[in-house]
């Protein structure tokens, strides 16, 4: 399908196609239809966003939260494809969204906090959720409302687990006044594909200029190597890998997170550096360094793995 077509796509309409490819899916990542969200984001290619150019690009990525896309939109990007084989995981975009289009930065912060006290966001309980979702839930597709609608003022949902908490001081809508306007200001309506990345990569017919695969890869290592597949890994990283390439527009990026230093530690990507070579990607990466004040003396490195078409 070119994205011509999945623009002319109303969300309820995009649930259903993408049922009718591949309902109850499960992806060789371990993630499945059914997976639980997460609501803020754990991974954070948004600090190094600003030594790449977006400007009048298209991608394709893997939705999340949809924080790392909302902090896409300021950078001047054309189009946007968030995919994500967890039907909740649309929804918390759908719900994301709708919030920074219609909220005010103190009713955004507190849809999406904890119902336990915290360092960074406002208590918020369940009747006060309620009230706050009922101001963007016109906004919603029918699937998403039948879903959060038995959340809201039933359950404590959104409430970030602990470990995101650790880090959400990070993402700039949920962090600064000036952040969330700007983000507010930028943001665009923007398809959501509820499908396995390596399904969606087969079924979208267009190539774009950049694929953000977030760390599926180390998933699909973690996966493989807990039900003592390691002999797949090769392959079933290749098999995703020509998937995207075959989506790539030449001098196209491929983008992996990855939890660690790939430069001080090249061991972290061997298979991926074995199947650039196979497919002819360039290979650039990029590594950064942020802290969390909740973890006493805390200092991480993370990187971001290119391959360039």
């Amino acid at each position: 399908m070119r994205l011509k077509e999945i623009l002319s796509f109303n969300q309820d309409e995009l649930y259903q196609w993408a049922y009718k490819i591949n309902p109850r899916a499960k992806s060789v990542s371990g993630f499945a239809t059914i997976s639980d969200p997460y609501i803020v984001t754990t991974d954070f290619p948004f600090l190094i966003w600003p030594r790449f150019s977006f400007r009048g690009k298209t991608m394709i990525t893997i939705a999340g939260s949809g924080d790392n896309i909302i902090s896409l939109w300021p950078t001047g990007i054309r189009t946007i494809i968030g995919v994500d084989i967890a039907i909740k995981a649309c929804f918390i975009n759908e719900l994301k969204r709708a919030a920074l289009k219609l909220l005010s930065f103190s009713e955004f912060r507190e849809l999406f906090a904890p119902s336990t006290k915290n360092p960074f966001f406002p208590v918020s309980f369940p009747e006060k959720k309620r009230e706050i979702y009922f101001k963007i839930r016109h906004y919603l597709s029918n699937n998403a409302k039948n879903w959060l609608d038995k959340q809201f003022g039933h359950t404590h949902f959104p409430s970030p687990r602990r470990l995101e908490l650790f880090f959400a001081h990070l993402i700039p809508h949920f962090a600064k006044i000036e952040a969330f306007k700007e983000a507010k200001r930028d943001l665009k309506d923007y398809p959501l594909i509820n499908l396995p990345i390596e399904v969606a990569l087969e079924v979208l017919s267009e190539e774009v200029d950049i694929i953000y695969l977030s760390n599926i890869p180390e998933y699909i290592k973690q996966t493989l190597i807990l039900e003592d597949k390691d002999a797949l890994i090769l392959p079933k990283l290749e098999d995703l890998f020509k998937k995207a390439a075959n989506r790539l527009k030449p001098g196209g990026w491929l983008m992996v997170y990855c939890f660690g230093n790939i430069r001080k530690n090249p061991q972290m990507i061997k298979e991926e550096m074995t199947i650039f070579k196979r497919l002819d990607l360039k290979k650039h990466t990029e590594t950064f360094s942020f802290n969390t004040s909740l973890i006493s003396g805390s200092h991480f490195t993370h990187s971001l793995l290119l391959g360039i078409k």
